[in-house]
């Protein structure tokens, strides 16, 4: 009989933690529903990046590689608010110590500033300090997406005289 008692009383507490952690599951599925999910996108930026590709997109339909297959790059955020990118095309880089063509001398971009992410909109922004090219001054906005672990950054441009998205693709240095 004492087995049998002991039985019973293990059986309702097992059976009441149970109904306490799907209490907490649904409670926390709740709470996660009511939020937005990108309500703060800032520390998934936090860190440093590798550039894995450049692409531009044309108004044709057409995917151009214009740095080419491995283009270096470095990205940069810090908990602080600041961020530094260098990145260029894949035969400007004098690392290599081949002769760069004229043609690439200007193949590159370097500035450094701070930033602040809109996570509603999906726009970080950069407040330019110091550029090596004038075209990348005074704020720059750029979306973003983050998806299968890569931070994916999409910015307008002209090209040639034609309007082109440039995706460029970073991963976790």
């Amino acid at each position: 009989m004492n087995h049998t008692l002991s039985t019973c009383n293990v059986l309702p507490r097992r059976l009441m933690l149970c109904l306490i952690f799907l209490c907490a599951c649904i409670i926390g599925q709740t709470s996660y529903a009511t939020q937005p999910v990108a309500a703060n996108d800032s520390p998934h930026f936090i860190g440093t990046w590798e550039l894995v590709s450049v692409e531009a997109h044309w108004p044709d339909g057409h995917v151009t590689s214009p740095w080419g297959a491995h283009p270096p790059g470095r990205l940069i955020y810090t908990k602080e608010g600041r961020m530094l990118v260098l990145c260029m095309h894949e035969l400007r880089n004098e690392a290599t110590r081949k002769v760069i063509p004229p043609a690439l001398q200007n193949e590159a971009a370097g500035y450094f500033g701070t930033y602040k992410i809109d996570a509603t909109r999906h726009i970080v922004s950069h407040t330019v300090t110091a550029t090596l090219r004038s075209a990348e001054s005074s704020t720059i906005d750029r979306s973003y997406e983050f998806k299968d672990g890569r931070l994916y950054l999409i910015a307008k441009a002209t090209r040639n005289g034609l309007p082109v998205t440039y995706v460029l693709v970073w991963q976790r240095a």
